[in-house]
């Protein structure tokens, strides 16, 4: 039987419907929840000269010389430390937790298809080393300016007055005093600057406004493209960041064969066998190149938009460990099929395993976040990770 390896935490969604969609497929699916170690997780790995070793226990994980035809380098996470260990001792069991734990993520199957690799993730999420590899292999990006320089930052914005939009490194969200924060790309003019003390401790990404038509998210699965077309300048909340409303109109597109051939070559520097694309479609029919995140979300495409088969396709990947062509033969499976029992499962974890710190759980499931409901389904604002 084919096995796969989903390695996770609690509350990403994804690895749930996933894992439902290839069980009900007939493949074996462990999920590997890395915050669960070391407080609700143990783990051994032993070597001599003559044999080697490894062994992993814990809620819903029991591993003694796994061997997995493929693993889902989804959401591999840090350890999270128990509470009752004294501050003095956080320090040094965080460093040791990590590299043995970082050392269990290179042994548990070091013969198995990755999506992703490991080796690559560092490199490939970082956005500048994108933009510039980018524009090496041919596609068209935005004029942009990464820094914490204030004085830099403001030559930028007058250089391209009321033309500009700023972006973090990082999507995320946070708690503050007044309620939920959420980072989104924004319009931004030398008067909206922060002192400039402020403006130097955390540095940004700052992109010339590029025209929009509509914009495209593309998931390449290997080498095959799955491109949607987001009608972001159809909803006034999504004009400039598509992420602020769960409203969005989806419907299948095209790539153009030039555009996906410099995709390819783009992911190969990056080393990467899947990732998510964000183009913008200029009205004179441009395309122009914003990111690539090496696991971004996509089962919301589906959720929006039906006739994109996602879940199904990203699952025969896994299960034909990368062809370009996946296997065909039994009906295909739908998020629809397997919604209830993902969001069951996605919600018991946060009781059965160790949390993130300070993940932000708002009204309703994570799940409705990462994949836009239906709508008799509470909407929350935001899909966050994208």
């Amino acid at each position: 039987m084919t096995s796969v390896l989903i390695m996770t935490e609690p509350q990403d969604f994804h690895s749930y419907a996933v894992a439902e969609a290839l069980r009900r497929k007939g493949i074996e699916v462990i999920l590997w929840h890395g915050t669960d170690f070391p407080g609700r997780q143990r783990a051994s790995v032993w070597v001599d000269e003559s044999s080697f070793g490894l062994e992993i226990s814990g809620a819903e994980i029991a591993l003694r010389q796994a061997r997995f035809d493929t693993v889902w380098n989804r959401r591999p996470t840090d350890p999270v430390l128990p509470d009752h260990l004294h501050p003095a001792d956080r320090v040094p069991a965080a460093r040791d937790c990590q590299h043995f734990v970082w050392a269990l993520w290179h042994l548990v199957a070091p013969g198995a298809f990755w999506v992703n690799p490991l080796s690559p993730i560092p490199s490939a999420i970082l956005k500048p080393y994108q933009l510039r590899l980018a524009r090496e292999i041919g596609l068209e990006i935005p004029p942009t300016l990464c820094s914490n320089d204030p004085g830099r930052i403001v030559e930028f914005l007058r250089a391209h007055e009321g033309e500009t939009v700023y972006k973090s490194f990082h999507a995320g969200s946070w708690k503050t005093e007044d309620g939920l924060a959420m980072l989104y790309t924004s319009p931004v003019t030398e008067d909206d600057l922060p002192e400039d003390e402020a403006l130097q401790a955390a540095p940004g990404i700052f992109q010339v406004r590029i025209p929009k038509d509509h914009e495209l998210r593309v998931t390449f699965l290997g080498a095959r493209p799955v491109t949607a077309r987001l009608h972001s300048q159809g909803h006034p909340d999504a004009r400039e960041d598509w992420r602020r409303t769960a409203a969005l109109e989806v419907e299948p597109a095209e790539l153009p064969e030039a555009v996906v051939r410099k995709c390819r070559t783009l992911m190969a520097r990056l080393g990467l066998v899947f990732g998510c694309f964000d183009f913008i479609v200029t009205p004179e029919g441009r395309y122009v190149f914003l990111e690539i995140n090496p696991m971004g979300q996509f089962l919301f495409l589906e959720r929006l938009c039906p006739e994109i088969p996602l879940l199904d396709l990203f699952c025969d990947f896994l299960i034909e460990r990368g062809a370009a062509s996946p296997g065909a033969g039994a009906p295909a499976i739908r998020l629809q099929d397997v919604w209830e029992p993902a969001e069951r499962a996605f919600l018991a974890a946060r009781e059965s395993h160790v949390l993130k710190p300070n993940k932000i759980i708002a009204e309703g499931s994570l799940a409705r976040r990462e994949v836009p409901p239906a709508p008799e389904l509470p909407v929350l604002t935001g899909l966050s990770g994208l």
